[in-house]
């Protein structure tokens, strides 16, 4: 008797074990019936795919894939639909978004003409209250053609009694009336801010309420970037981010403090998309000695930096000059101008030898072809410096450069031997590659910018970006126009640097994991990388590059959870 009921329990246990074993195959959660796009190194196509504890399980077909459920697992039917990795927003600014997000928008997305952008402003004065601020934003005399730029006179007649601040799309102007300026402590008196900016002067040299680059604008948007007044509005950026496909932000630039960041990137204690942060100016003190590990999750990345400007506010520097054109004149860009740096070489060589010395990866906006020449030869003179373990490290380090508008091939190919990457300020195309054409730079210039196709021949893994809140951060319209080189107006610009579907895929994918140093966890759909998921309602890859604005993101997954 005692030895059947032995018998009897070591029965019981190891059917236990077997149905424990099998149970720990099992997926929580599968994807069946649709196109799966794994972008991994052979750029497979599966039908579906299993997930468990937040990580891909398998990758097969809807039969295999099947195999692996349970009467707990949940199916997903994609119904013909596609699955991608979750997208990557190289490059954006959530925090600036959040600050502006109850700006009155005057921007050409918005508007359809000068005359209503005016109009709305008109009608914001007439509804705040007498000594009340009025802020405005996405002024932009390129979409909004028949735009005249204000100066301080005009927004005195227009707000007489309220403080204005509108700030350009271009995010590196703004302009205030004298209501403004007063309120701010701004007087003829006033030395300029430095580090590249400064008060516009009419030709008697008197304020003329043109503001150019961050230090200048700083005493008039200080108030805005409280982190008490931002954090509903800094969450439903991130929302907005999600529901655009992106499952990963890197924010470079102005931040929340990293503790709202961790609190806003989390939804009932669950991530609400992955955050990866760059600080600059004031905020680099807290890059104190070397990187922590942080988490898959949230991760204060490295620093970064502006070497030059924009090409709209003439800040960008560049070999030739700016054209002299109503369109350079309307936007305040001296005869003959070639832009300036922000800051000098001397600084920037500091910060970049510092900061990789104590393993932190930097970003530094570059955007012409001078300013990306010098910034090379600054990379290269802090190279040879190094001993070689050292020299290692700085190309492992994986340093970037961003925007990157005029930056040549020959320049990019010496960028790619140091180990740099760049992430591509693609929609500069879409948007004002024809004013770039016809005033700014001509067609000879123009041919060449955004070079995507040369860094993906030389390796360097770029990505690409809205800068957002310059532009939508809406991957469709980046991949669009990096495949297809067509302007809003169908202009074709540079279709010698047009990338393939994959490729642009992969730029908005696996590459922004790279970039990050998160190629082994995200950025495409392989066995035990997390499931970062995205759904879209056509396969691109069967869709004419031409329509991919058109299509639709269904779904976003965040480690298998929607």
């Amino acid at each position: 008797m005692h030895y059947t009921n032995l018998l009897r329990f070591l029965l019981i246990m190891f059917g236990a074990l077997i149905c424990a074993c099998s149970s720990s195959d099992k997926a929580d959660r599968i994807f069946v019936n649709g196109t799966v796009i794994t972008l991994d190194a052979n750029n497979t196509l599966a039908e579906a795919i299993a997930v468990k504890e937040g990580r891909i399980l398998a990758v097969g077909s809807t039969r295999e894939i099947q195999a692996l459920a349970s009467t707990d697992t949940e199916t997903v039917d994609l119904a013909g639909k596609t699955l991608l990795p979750g997208f990557v927003a190289a490059h954006e600014h959530p925090a600036i978004s959040a600050v502006f997000r109850n700006f009155l928008d005057m921007s050409g997305f918005t508007h359809p003409s000068a005359a209503e952008a005016w109009q709305a402003l008109k009608n914001e004065i007439a509804n705040t209250p007498r000594g009340e601020w009025v802020y405005a934003m996405g002024l932009d005399p390129i979409l909004l053609a028949d735009l005249q730029t204000p100066d301080r006179a005009q927004l005195d007649a227009l707000a007489p009694h309220n403080p204005v601040f509108i700030l350009a799309a271009n995010l590196h102007t703004a302009w205030v009336n004298s209501a403004a300026l007063t309120a701010a402590g701004i007087d003829e008196s006033t030395p300029p801010p430095g580090e590249g900016s400064y008060f516009g002067r009419d030709e008697d040299g008197r304020l003329n309420g043109m503001l150019v680059e961050k230090e200048a604008m700083e005493p008039f948007t200080a108030t805005h970037k409280n982190p008490l007044k931002v954090t509903s509005a800094y969450e439903a950026e991130l929302d907005d981010l999600r529901a655009a496909g992106f499952t990963t932000v890197a924010s470079l630039g102005f931040n929340v403090p990293a503790w709202l960041a961790r609190w806003a990137a989390s939804e009932d204690f669950k991530p609400r998309i992955r955050q990866f942060i760059y600080y600059r100016g004031e905020n680099l003190a807290k890059l104190d000695g070397a990187p922590d590990a942080g988490s898959d999750f949230f991760r204060v990345q490295g620093a970064k930096y502006w070497y030059d400007g924009s090409p709209y506010s003439g800040s960008m520097v560049v070999y030739e000059p700016y054209r002299d054109s109503k369109l350079t004149a309307e936007l305040g860009i001296a005869h003959g101008s070639h832009g300036e740096p922000v800051v000098t070489e001397e600084y920037l060589r500091a910060q970049l030898r510092d900061k990789d010395g104590r393993g932190w990866q930097t970003a530094t906006h570059v955007q012409g072809d001078r300013a990306a020449h010098e910034f090379v030869d600054m990379l290269q003179q802090e190279y040879n410096a190094l001993d070689t373990p050292a020299q290692e490290a700085f190309i492992q380090r994986r340093h970037r450069l961003e925007h990157g508008l005029l930056v040549n091939r020959s320049t990019l190919k010496s960028l790619a031997q140091l180990g740099v990457t760049p992430s591509f300020h693609i929609n500069h195309l879409y948007y004002y590659g024809d004013a770039l054409k016809q005033h700014l730079f001509g067609v000879a210039l123009t041919e060449k910018i955004l070079p995507v196709k040369t860094a993906f021949d030389l390796g360097m893994h770029p990505t690409l970006h809205a800068d957002s809140p310059m532009f939508p951060a809406e991957p469709f319209s980046l991949m669009q126009t990096a495949i297809t080189r067509r302007t809003r107006a169908g202009t074709l610009i540079g279709s010698h640097e047009a990338i393939s579907p994959e490729q642009a895929l992969r730029a908005m994918t696996i590459n922004g994991a790279w970039q990050l140093g998160m190629e082994q966890e995200i950025g495409s759909l392989e066995v035990g990388k997390y499931a970062d998921l995205v759904v879209v309602d056509k396969n691109p890859l069967q869709t004419p590059a031409q329509k991919w604005r058109e299509i639709q993101v269904k779904g976003t997954w965040i480690a298998g959870r929607r």
